[in-house]
């Protein structure tokens, strides 16, 4: 009953994780830096009384999490409760080679589990969408971006390691968790070289509130819809992969301006001394800006100046009448 005891005691104390810095003595045997553009994260190698430094990511948009995944090597299959693992966090100073000294906070401790392998999953953010399972156990912790660097230790809890322990090598992949979205960076140019005004982005009918900066969206194919004033409005689908930036350039075609006559038949139509030959009557596009239109009909002639702007429709009716008066 009481080796029970005792050992039920050792399991609490190795749950417990300590709010303060405590020395921390160890070889730090490689130091791997997260990236969501390595999804697969760095596979690296350890002993029964080594760790692993993890750097803050550069770019943490896309990243949630952190796992360690930890394979037990064969001479300690059998006996993996001799040996535990620890990860702490704000470790100081750097870890650098030939300093075996540091201060850190404990964030979580236990013996290795019965198993060939094991998972472990840190969130980096509050907000995460992290669930532990079968496979890999979630820390309930939070380490944020002043809590870094990381440190993933082993320890012996016990006495007595065969010389096949003390050369044992344990393999740690260090991998990031990314978020279940990837990022749309939208380019806009115009086919007259001229500054596209009021641009607008949607993404699945929903509007970019900064379309100039990269816009979070799902994975999966997304619709991507670009309007500006005087251009029409151009419609991509493009496909979103989690952790990964997609770039779109989009060229946007000025929406010139249309003209369109209902004139009788046989009348003469020149815009800007060019004539508008019948088969154009029916609409045409134009040069934004200013216009002369002349109109001749037998004797009868007329002209009309107007201003055409983009994106609008201009529709030109001539008619003559005719009025008989019959007088008593």
């Amino acid at each position: 009953m009481k080796r029970i005891v005792l050992m039920s005691c050792i399991s609490a104390i190795l749950s417990v994780a300590t709010a303060f810095p405590q020395g921390v003595r160890t070889v730090v045997s490689s130091v791997v830096s997260l990236s969501s553009e390595a999804p697969g994260g760095a596979v690296v190698s350890l002993r029964y009384n080594e760790a692993v430094a993890v750097l803050f990511p550069a770019d943490p948009t896309f990243i949630q999490g952190v796992e360690f995944e930890l394979r037990i090597p064969k001479a300690f299959q059998g006996a993996e409760s001799s040996i535990a693992w620890s990860l702490f966090s704000g470790i100081a100073p750097t870890p650098t080679a030939g300093r075996f000294d540091y201060e850190a906070r404990l964030i979580s401790t236990q013996p290795l589990p019965q198993r060939v392998s094991m998972s472990l999953i840190l969130p980096i953010i509050a907000s995460h969408g992290i669930k532990g399972g079968p496979f890999a156990s979630l820390i309930p912790a939070v380490a944020r971006s002043d809590d870094f660097p990381l440190l993933f230790k082993l320890s012996p809890i016990g006495k007595g390691l065969l010389p096949a322990m003390e050369s044992a090598e344990f393999k740690l992949t260090v991998r990031p968790v990314l978020r279940d979205e990837g990022g749309i960076r939208v380019s806009v140019s115009t086919g007259d070289g001229a500054e596209a005004q009021g641009v607008s982005v949607f993404i699945d009918d929903r509007l970019a509130e900064n379309p100039g900066k990269l816009i979070l969206a799902k994975k999966g194919p997304r619709v991507v819809r670009v309007s500006a004033e005087g251009y029409r409005e151009e419609i991509v689908t493009v496909p979103v992969e989690a952790g990964a930036v997609s770039p779109l350039t989009v060229t946007l075609t000025p929406n010139a301006p249309f003209i369109a006559f209902q004139a009788p038949a046989g009348t003469y139509v020149t815009i800007d001394g060019k004539v508008v030959e019948p088969g154009e009557l029916s609409g045409l596009s134009v040069e934004p800006g200013e216009h002369t239109l002349f109109f001749r009909i037998g004797d009868y002639s007329m002209t009309r100046k107007f201003m055409a702007l983009r994106g609008k429709v201009y529709n030109v009716v001539l008619s003559v009448e005719l009025d008989i008066v019959v007088t008593p």
